[in-house]
């Protein structure tokens, strides 16, 4: 059984569009599974099987962040898009993960129910594996309600609801250097709320991170994995956002 990810090669995959030759390829696939929650907007000008397609978040439509206002912004080489509709960075709640993972599962075993065995087996394991990192984060972001952060990035909204984070997102970039406009609207969070530390995506440019230290706030990166990691896996990523969580809130 071979698994594809169309989008490895995207530098944001919310926001690629396949070619015609990966459509037909994906029309062609036994299996289809979108992550959902809005997350591949091209689904709404692609045709595609829907006897094989697999929207992982369909179950948990309940839990799913919907999105106050579309705001309009540029991601360096990406161009204009907009952040709006629903919040679709789900697997940063382990459970919400966890539920992902099963609507996998029993779409693998209905499709190839002579493996029902080994995908049992391998969905236990990774149920473990996220109910351990679940506890893990819980315990990381314990003091969450008494300190007040700093996202520079609306891309947090499953993470502070699982953990009950207080704080509010901006729109920098890790890569580009703040304009002295962006510069004044934290200083009014600030003076709102006082907050410490920032949480960024990766790691920002050095000149950003020594003037946010000059005004005593601190910088953090919890990574949300949009990517495939260089290393490890999305797990091993989520771990290393739960020791950065921990260094911000003293867990």
């Amino acid at each position: 059984m071979a698994v594809r990810f169309r989008a490895a090669g995207a530098p944001d995959p919310a926001y690629w569009r396949p070619a015609a030759e990966e459509v037909v390829a994906m029309q062609e696939a036994d299996l289809i599974v979108v992550n959902g929650a809005g997350y591949e907007r091209w689904l709404e000008d692609v045709s595609l099987p829907t006897s094989r397609l697999v929207d992982t978040t369909a179950g948990s439509r309940h839990r799913l962040i919907a999105l106050d206002a579309a705001l309009t912004h540029s991601h360096g080489t990406e161009g204009d898009h907009e952040h709006a509709g629903t919040a679709f960075t789900t697997w940063l709640d382990p459970t919400l993960l966890i539920e992902q993972a099963r609507a996998a599962a029993a779409a693998l075993e209905r499709r190839w129910p002579e493996h029902a065995a080994t995908f049992g087996q391998g969905l236990a394991a990774l149920e473990a594996d996220l109910e351990a990192l679940d506890a893990e984060l819980a315990a990381a972001t314990a003091g969450a309600a008494e300190q007040p952060v700093v996202f520079s990035h609306p891309v947090y909204q499953y993470l502070e609801q699982r953990y009950g984070l207080a704080g509010d997102s901006l729109h920098w970039e890790p890569g580009e250097a703040p304009d002295e406009a962006r510069w004044a609207e934290l200083e009014k969070l600030l003076a709102r709320h006082g907050a410490r530390w920032m949480i960024w995506e990766a790691e920002p440019l050095a000149a950003t991170a020594e003037r946010l230290a000059a005004a005593g706030v601190r910088s953090a990166v919890v990574d949300p994995c949009a990517t495939p990691p260089g290393e490890g896996d999305l797990l091993a990523v989520l771990r290393r956002n739960a020791e950065s969580l921990r260094a911000v809130y003293g867990g």
